[in-house]
Parts: structure tokens; sequence; C-alpha cells
């Protein structure tokens, strides 16, 4: 019985895995786009933006650490998240 129900977890395991890992599978998926915003310690407030799992949004960053999920430019923030928006419709199917 214990058995079975290891059998059991482990399966339900890697399917939840396999499940988790489609979106960076995706051709062009950016790992950097997945990252919450952080504006950091500072208090500069540096018009900035970040990529908020559907687009790019702007924030004011602090100056200083943060993380990657910061961009100077809106051009830039989608350039490099293209791959990353979710419900994208398929150019061919339009």
């Amino acid at each position: 019985m214990l058995l079975i129900f290891v059998v059991s977890l482990v399966i339900v395991a890697c399917i939840g895995a396999d499940t988790a890992g489609k979106n960076r599978k995706r051709k062009g998926w950016n790992p950097i786009c997945a990252l919450p915003p952080d504006d950091g310690p500072c208090r500069a407030r540096i018009p900035s933006y970040y990529f908020d799992n559907k687009t790019c949004k702007g924030f004011m960053y602090g100056g200083c650490e943060g993380n990657a999920n910061n961009f100077e430019t809106l051009e830039a923030c989608n350039e490099a998240c293209e791959g990353n928006k979710r419900g994208k419709k398929n150019k061919k199917n339009q």
C-alpha cells in the first residue's frame, strides 16, 4: 500500500514539473522577464520598465540593486520579453 502511494506521488510530481516547465520551453522565453519588479533600496526614482507576465509597464527604479527585469526603455523591455507574453496570438492564424 505504501509503495502504491509513493509511486503515485512520484507520478504526480513528474506531471506537475512538466506542466510548470512548459513556459520555459516556449521559443524566445526569457527568464529575466519572469522576475518580479524590484525598484531597489535607493531613492533616485529613474523612470524604467519591467515585464509583468503580459506586457511591459513603467515603474520608478531607485538606482541601485534591484534585479534584471529593469529596462531603460519600453522598446528594450518589449524586445527582451516578447517571447514571455501570455495569450499571444499566432500571426499565421489571424
